[in-house]
């Protein structure tokens, strides 16, 4: 059986890598909403337009401007602007960075693999009068999908509790994640008429 189960993996782990969109797949406009989950239920959702195009910032650089509407019904109107860059890691044509000029020029790390781009970041918590926890780190989790003419991004965040760190029963450490909530956007290509 496990003869079989290594030819398969090796006939079938290029073929992933040979399908893999480049992010030229990824331009264009794109419409939607994002919706804000916290404890399983969607506090709220904006209109969202994102727009990906190559970027003169960088060689192989992406821009990534995405603009939240905030709801018209309530006190909080006005968009929300985030201008990022996607930029391929020149040792690594998988490897991705997205820079957050708006976040102190934070280089946030991403792997594409196939349709998808993934990568995971961690801030310090901080306790209710402002000062910072060691004891707990938010964590977050992104993650964008292409399925043809629809992109759905994905942020999840958790916080880990490193005072509740424990040992499993092969006596490896476990942490423990609590999940905090959820960012999903769902967003369609826009075609020129």
């Amino acid at each position: 059986m496990r003869p079989l189960l290594k030819i398969l993996i090796l006939c079938f782990y290029p073929v992933c890598f040979l399908g893999q969109q480049e992010l030229k797949d990824w331009e264009g406009d794109w419409k939607g909403e994002m919706s804000v989950f916290n404890n399983g239920k969607i506090n709220f959702t904006v209109k969202t337009v994102m727009h990906i195009q190559p970027s003169t910032r960088c060689k192989n650089c992406w821009d990534w401007l995405t603009s939240y509407y905030r709801d018209s019904l309530t006190e909080d109107v006005g968009v929300i602007i985030k201008d990022y860059w996607m930029a391929l890691d020149s040792t690594n044509g998988y490897t991705m960075i997205l820079h957050e000029p708006d976040q102190d020029g934070i280089d946030i790390h991403f792997q594409k693999m196939g349709s998808m781009i993934m990568g995971s970041y961690s801030v310090s918590s901080y306790d209710e009068i402002g000062n910072d926890n060691p004891e707990k780190q938010i964590i977050y989790y992104s993650q964008y999908q292409l399925d043809g003419d629809v992109i759905t991004f994905d942020i999840s965040f958790f916080e880990y509790d490193l005072s509740k760190f424990g040992l499993d029963e092969l006596n490896s450490n476990v942490g423990t994640l609590f999940p905090m909530g959820k960012q999903l956007s769902i967003l369609h290509r826009v075609k020129n008429k």
